[in-house]
């Protein structure tokens, strides 16, 4: 897929997550699709619970916007640099809600093939999201 047509694909599939249409996020996805991402908490690579886990984030931070700031395309492979901001509204990984806001950086890597991720990964900057909320 050329460039511009994944550049389209992610920001569709950015503001659909954004907007909490998880019922239309979750067709951007295989069903086989490897939530590579998960290894990284330690968690179950299951759709149920990567479903889990971006329904957690969003709860926490209700007003989420994903700016992108790079895209590297190289045939299905995708990777991403975005700058994320929100407002910490509601509970994240045991942490009770502080009305702070975050802005911080997340390079997020993806394999997209016939319209469809079928590899998810990111990676974030916790620790300067993690400063910002005053827990480090």
């Amino acid at each position: 897929m050329a460039k511009e047509a994944q550049r389209r694909f992610l920001e569709s599939f950015l503001r659909t997550y954004e907007a909490g249409d998880f019922e239309r996020m979750w067709e951007f996805y295989s069903p086989d699709c490897d939530y590579a991402v998960l290894d990284r908490f330690g968690l179950e690579k299951t759709t149920e619970r990567y479903q889990k886990f971006m329904r957690d984030f969003l709860a926490a931070f209700p007003d989420l916007h994903h700016t992108i700031e790079k895209v590297v395309v190289d045939d299905d492979e995708l990777w991403a640099l975005y700058t994320v901001a929100g407002t910490h509204l509601g509970s994240l990984r045991g942490m009770e809600p502080t009305g702070r806001q975050v802005r911080y950086a997340i390079v997020g890597m993806y394999t997209v093939h016939d319209q469809l991720i079928t590899r998810a990964d990111f990676v974030s900057d916790d620790l300067r999201m993690m400063r910002q909320l005053g827990y480090a």
